[in-house]
């Protein structure tokens, strides 16, 4: 699939806003789960600060996605690290719209399941 064509399929399945924030480097597929790995776009005012270097990628997190064909999706998301030469300390931009609180779900998955199970724990189908 040509990358017009994996962007647009990746719009439709992706958490809303994510194409925003997150570049899709790779995309795997097995018989029980789709992984889909994703980059942090580099902010450009971090970029243009000259007292601010990009200190690449932190390590991977997975954050489990809507299933998809009856297969996970588990989305691989690398955030960007960035250091202040001023404050000799690190840091990387928040963004709280990539997973649920307390959990490696995505917002709108996690929401699914706690209105279909409510906040009881179970062995829940793709978590």
């Amino acid at each position: 699939m040509d990358t017009n064509g994996l962007l647009l399929l990746a719009q439709v399945v992706l958490p809303s806003d994510i194409l925003n924030k997150f570049t899709i480097t790779k995309v795997e597929s097995d018989n029980s789960d789709i992984r889909i790995y994703l980059d942090e776009i580099a902010d450009d005012a971090l970029v243009a600060n000259p007292d601010i270097e990009s200190k690449g990628f932190t390590e991977p997190m997975t954050v489990r996605d809507f299933p998809i064909r009856d297969k996970g999706v588990d989305l691989i998301v690398r955030r960007r690290r960035w250091h202040c030469r001023s404050t000799n300390s690190s840091f990387s931009v928040p963004f709280e719209d990539l997973k649920a609180e307390g959990v490696r779900y995505s917002k709108e998955f996690a929401a699914f399941l706690k209105e279909v199970y409510g906040d009881q724990t179970y062995d829940l189908p793709f978590a």
